[in-house]
């Protein structure tokens, strides 16, 4: 089984987790002392089953898919043709929930919008609580949204977990939907920040090993993410000063915490005093269903 969390309980010091630096669009290419810029659009799935009813354990809703008027919402961000201005590649990295799938096919067409490939990634997925952040079996995501579909998404990054790895380990941490009723990974945010950093590791990697390829094309690379509402609540927030914005992690008691320090929570997201108090309450913020906000990631 894939695991996406990290054995960093007893790291008092907090080694490898590392902070990552998001800057206004603007703002792109004013460091010099920077190696790379890559710009990211960061997109929350539209509505879902789930948000309608908000019965979240609700096996119906597990995997939720969107509504008729989540699907809507998704034509009206198309319309308005968000992204089609760049000459650049544009790749998607999407959570694998099928509601972040269809949000983003929905939103953005291949051919207008140059998209190159569309990727699913674990790292992306909504805080794991309830039936409904559990996901499909890969088999069954890919019959549905695979490379022989009209969605075309690349499920190979899944393909050594046929079942859902993350909600096994809650299974195993906490007991069954039905033993366990409340917050599981919300109850440990450290782990949701950790894969909120996994994603901005990959990128990087991903920016790093195009650099040479890249700078040959003269093209360079925009990253679309559909994601959710908590686990960006959780990614922009993690680490900073709740009170400044007046924000709040969700109030979720940190039950399941088992760092011996549980007072180190390191920044997945540094905002540059430079950059003002209006760039980071823009990125701090919670989303709206179908909302697209956009920033570059800074590389040093």
């Amino acid at each position: 089984m894939t695991m996406l969390y990290e054995d960093k309980e007893n790291d008092d010091n907090n080694t490898g987790r590392k902070t990552f630096t998001l800057r206004p669009m603007e703002k792109r290419n004013s460091n010099p002392n920077a190696k790379r810029y890559v710009t990211l659009h960061f997109l929350r799935h539209a509505e879902g089953t789930h948000n309608v009813s908000r019965e979240y354990n609700d096996p119906k809703h597990k995997d939720a898919r969107l509504t008729d008027f989540g699907k809507n919402q998704c034509l009206e961000l198309a319309k308005a043709q968000p992204l089609v201005s760049s000459a650049k590649k544009i790749t998607v990295a999407t959570s694998p929930m099928t509601r972040c799938v269809q949000t983003a096919s929905l939103c953005f067409d291949k051919e207008l919008h140059a998209i190159k490939e569309t990727i699913a990634l674990e790292e992306l997925r909504e805080t794991v609580n309830y039936q409904c952040d559990i996901r499909r079996k890969t088999s069954e995501l890919k019959e549905e949204f695979g490379e022989a579909s009209a969605f075309n998404v690349d499920f190979s990054r899944l393909e050594q977990d046929e079942e859902d790895p993350l909600w096994q380990y809650w299974i195993e941490r906490c007991g069954s939907a039905e033993a366990h009723t409340k917050h599981r990974e919300s109850a440990s945010l450290y782990k949701c920040a950790d894969r909120a950093r996994k994603f901005f590791e990959w990128v990087e990697e991903r920016a790093t090993a195009s650099t040479v390829k890249e700078e040959e094309e003269e093209e360079e690379e925009e990253i679309i993410v559909s994601s959710h509402s908590a686990f960006l609540r959780c990614m922009f927030n993690y680490g900073h000063t709740q009170e400044k914005f007046d924000y709040h992690m969700g109030g979720s008691e940190q039950l399941f915490d088992d760092r011996k320090d549980k007072t180190n929570n390191v920044k997945v997201v540094r905002y540059l005093p430079e950059d003002g108090d209006a760039f980071e309450e823009y990125m701090r913020r919670d989303y709206e269903n179908c909302e697209l906000r956009s920033a570059v990631l800074e590389i040093l």
